[in-house]
């Protein structure tokens, strides 16, 4: 019940074409989706699926090993053949803000700072950290600047017995989640400011993330330090 990740092959991937291959209350698995799952603190994508039946909205869209799960508001039965939609500005600004998230923790990085200890479309959290906000002052700037310049984002695979993670104690970390069954890893690259394992949708340039409308440092308990984000709309 393997479904083909179309939306790792192409972040820009509106409509596609599939056959329903599992189905039940509510709910079907396709042989092939550019929905994108919920993933990686990356809200799944949002839309329809139109059959010779009807029209049913895709809520929410979740993967369960290699088979990727739509909830939707009315029943398809298996061996349907469907047309697939993403609403594109939910895309759309999902995807600005998980390729922002990655810049801004690129830049974070090069400060020096540890790898963070989590992450969503609004924030990072750092634990130990000497951030201060004079540098996320900086970053902000530096931030806008990278955005101005359109540097080119790159999604390319390798193979997990050819990547040094050697001190680096951040791709160390990752490739400890990642099931060792995973022989070949999905790499994005910001320009030379950003670099990870991410199987998430992503801009083509940084120039279409657009401009950051906020970027502030919380000091937490415990010597927490939380940067928050927001991209202007």
């Amino acid at each position: 019940m393997d479904t083909e990740p179309l939306y790792a092959r192409d972040s820009h991937l509106t409509e596609f074409d599939a056959t329903v291959v599992k189905a039940g209350p509510k709910f079907v698995v396709l042989d092939r989706t550019a929905f994108y799952p919920d993933s990686g603190g990356q809200p799944s994508d949002v839309g329809v699926l139109r059959h010779a039946g009807g029209v049913a909205r895709v809520s929410k869209v979740v993967k369960r090993g290699l088979a990727i799960y739509h909830y939707l508001d009315a029943d398809i039965a298996v061996g349907t053949a469907v047309h697939g939609a993403i609403d594109w500005p939910t895309r759309s600004w999902n995807m600005r803000r998980h390729s922002a998230e990655h810049l801004i923790t690129g830049l974070i990085e090069a400060l020096g700072e540890p790898p963070k200890v989590y992450s969503d479309l609004e924030r990072l959290e750092y634990q130990p950290s000497n951030l201060t906000a004079e540098q996320v002052e900086g970053v902000r700037r530096r931030f806008d600047e990278i955005v101005d310049e359109d540097a080119a984002v790159r999604v390319y695979y390798e193979d997990r017995a050819k990547i040094d993670a050697s001190g680096d104690p951040r791709k160390i970390a990752f490739l400890q989640k990642i099931p060792r069954g995973v022989d070949r890893l999905r790499i994005v690259d910001i320009g030379p400011y950003a670099s990870t394992f991410c199987f998430g949708t992503h801009v083509e340039a940084t120039g279409e993330i657009g401009h950051l409308a906020e970027l502030r440092l919380e000091e937490a308990k415990k010597g927490r330090k939380i940067v928050h984000f927001r991209l202007a709309a």
